[in-house]
């Protein structure tokens, strides 16, 4: 007899063949067969079945949810349908869900729209997740799709990117702030990997504003001197290149430092909280890694690498964050008229839940 655990493997090796990855599907497969293997290693079964029947139970009673923060990570959750961010695609790491600081369970985090919906909160929340209602610019594109038959398939196109880089983003999610458009205006996004910048750009900046300031003007250096040479930033460009994930630090500590999987999580967090000098248990042995790709800089190079840590934020979740955002963009654009009444529905319903209704 097959365990519930097995049972969702199964689903999801079902579900693998027919959704969509936008890239080769191999490349999806040896992910998916990875992050099982992971799950098992930490005895993380459980916690997934409980993720996913909750998810489960959300589809019964026909409430529109997905995914937020590190869980959009997860290969087997984009498969099974709880997330929006394509690990291939978008080139995520379900590590950065699953190995936690302190080896106990992660907390999947996730949003529903909930409004005029009671139920949401009659549901039994796992312990394994952290669920909230959608704020109401969030839960616009999810009511306007469902209204929309002629929707379609909502894809990049040019008009809300235009849209975008005008920083024409008035009740649209994540982009609606002056200070979100002013960041379109300098990124100017033609992809959902440069909006989730704009959106940990916008994070970032309200504690650290000079950071924010710092990174576009190195952007605006990388930009300028790819298109002179024709080329595009490597990993050794570190040093000028900008960072803003956690990802991205944990893959070039992976490669550049030869950190596992096991250590890059850990001590980004550590060098977040201030907590990685050289007195750290891996500061030395980092040291002596980097000396093969850098013989000359290498411990500033790493107390850039450390520094960095100090602000970079989760890239699955700004992703998420950002797909919805575009999605809002694409109905406002193209559906305008349906777009402003959902907005108004929704509006109103907000108040009525705020005064008592």
């Amino acid at each position: 007899m097959r365990t519930a655990f097995e049972t969702i493997v199964d689903r999801g090796r079902v579900a693998l063949r027919s959704r969509s990855f936008c890239k080769d599907k191999h490349q999806a497969e040896p992910l998916f067969d990875a992050e099982v293997a992971l799950i098992r290693s930490s005895n993380f079964e459980a916690t997934l079945v409980q993720m996913v029947e909750y998810g489960d139970q959300l589809r019964e009673r026909n409430l529109n949810f997905h995914v937020i923060g590190s869980g959009g990570s997860s290969v087997i959750l984009y498969v099974l349908g709880m997330s929006e961010v394509n690990p291939v695609l978008h080139d995520t790491h379900f590590q950065r869900f699953w190995q936690t600081s302190g080896g106990e369970p992660p907390i999947l985090q996730l949003v529903a729209d909930s409004f005029g919906k009671p139920n949401f909160g009659e549901i039994a929340l796992p312990s394994c997740v952290s669920a909230h209602p959608m704020t109401p610019l969030e839960a616009i594109p999810n009511r306007v799709e469902s209204q929309v038959e002629a929707i379609g398939t909502i894809k990049l196109d040019q008009a809300t990117l235009a849209s975008l880089q005008a920083g024409d983003t008035e009740g649209v999610f994540q982009f609606h702030s002056e200070r979100a458009r002013w960041f379109l205006s300098q990124i100017r996004p033609t992809n959902i990997e440069a909006l989730a910048c704009v959106t940990a750009l916008e994070q970032i900046s309200h504690s650290f504003p000079e950071i924010a300031i710092s990174y576009l003007e190195q952007y605006a250096k990388i930009v300028t001197a790819r298109c002179v040479a024709g080329r595009r930033p490597s990993a050794e460009d570190i040093g000028t290149l900008p960072i803003l994930f956690q990802e991205l630090l944990m893959g070039k500590l992976r490669r550049m430092v030869k950190l596992s999987w096991n250590e890059t999580y850990p001590f980004v967090r550590a060098a977040a909280k201030g907590q990685v000098d050289n007195q750290h248990n891996l500061w030395k042995a980092a040291v002596e890694a980097m000396k093969d790709h850098c013989p000359e800089d290498h411990e500033p190079l790493l107390r850039k690498i450390v520094e960095s840590s100090r602000w970079a934020v989760c890239r699955a979740h700004h992703v998420a964050n950002a797909l919805t955002g575009y999605k809002a963009a694409y109905c406002r654009t193209h559906h305008r008229i349906e777009f402003q009444r959902v907005r108004n529905q929704i509006t109103e319903s907000a108040e009525q839940g705020d005064n008592g209704g």
